[in-house]
């Protein structure tokens, strides 16, 4: 049985490297997000320069926002 440690871009690989807990946890997951809705996009056959340019907005939003 395979752990969800073991799992490629599960969350628990963004939150424990090599037994120590990492900082700034949120901003991991942000970009795990980011890189996962990215993929999704891709993956869905969408021009990439469409996929970097909302990829784009949205990490300009969330700097405005500081959030």
């Amino acid at each position: 049985m395979v752990g969800l440690w073991q799992v490629p871009g599960s969350a628990a690989e963004l939150f424990v490297v090599g037994g120590s807990p990492l900082l700034r946890t949120s901003e991991h997951v942000f970009e795990a997000m980011l890189v996962g809705w990215r993929d999704q996009r891709l993956g869905r056959n969408l021009h990439r320069d469409t996929v970097e340019g909302r990829s784009t907005a949205v990490r300009r939003f969330a700097h405005f926002t500081n959030d």
